[in-house]
Parts: C-alpha cells; structure tokens; sequence
C-alpha cells in the first residue's frame, strides 16, 4: 500500500471517515497493514455500530482499489493465482485514560518507525526517546472516558 497506492488508500480513509462521521486520531500506513486510531462518539452500542459499517467499507474499498478485486471477480497475484488481499480480520482495541492513548501513542509511532528501515529495538528506544522529548515540550490533551 505505498506509492501511487498510498495516496488512493490516504484518500479512502479520509473520506470514508469523513463520511462515518469517524474522527480520525492517527493514521499511519506502514506499507503491509494500517494504523487507525479513531475516536468514535455515541453511546457504546452506537459508536460499535458506527465501527462495523466503517471498517468493513473501508476494508472492502481498499481491496477493490488497490487490489483491483470486483464481486466475483476475486484478487490475483502475479502469477494469476487467486489470493486473499487482507490476510486477518481487522484489530481493534478499545483505549481507556491517559495511560492508553501514552501507550497507542507510543506503538504507533514505532511501528511508523520500523517501516521506515528501523530496526525493531532501535524504534522502540527511538519511539520512546521522541515520544518523552515531545510530551515534555508540548504536553498533549487526552480524551477522557
């Protein structure tokens, strides 16, 4: 999902949040998966509802737009065989207080990190070291739950 597809993909997202209605904290594309921080508002049953329909539109399109995929009409790989585009359903996590958004924060910007060419042990101290430096010079406003 990088090069010209990173754009159709930084599009999508955009708009389909937008569209959702789903306020879009972080979002990071590391080339092989996504990271997407949203903040969903509602009751719990609305904002999970509100989720469901996001994801699997923004899922769906994103296969269809980068891996060319149609109903009936699955995706292939090079050599023609038929291939899943996403291999997993998508993650979620539900982040609580202050101490959740420091540590999605913090995971965030590693992975950000290691996609970049980082290696895995040099991102984390590099994630944590720009992470405190950062919080020190610019304190930042978490949601409250």
């Amino acid at each position: 999902m990088l090069g010209a597809n990173k754009i159709k993909v930084n599009a999508l997202v955009t708009d389909i949040s937008r569209r959702y209605r789903v306020k879009l904290q972080k979002n990071v594309n590391v080339g092989n998966h996504l990271h997407l921080v949203v903040k969903l508002s509602g009751s719990p049953m609305t904002a999970r509802r509100q989720f469901r329909s996001w994801i699997r539109l923004l899922t769906a399109r994103i296969a269809f737009e980068v891996g060319g995929s149609r109903k009936g009409k699955p995706f292939r790989d090079e050599n023609g065989r038929r291939v899943k585009f996403w291999d997993a359903i998508p993650f979620s996590r539900i982040v609580h207080g202050r101490r959740g958004w420091v540590a999605i924060d913090r995971y965030v910007l590693k992975n950000e990190l290691e996609a970049r060419g980082h290696r895995k042990g040099q991102a984390i101290q590099l994630a944590r070291e720009i992470y405190d430096s950062d919080r020190l010079l610019t304190p930042k406003v978490y949601a409250s739950d």
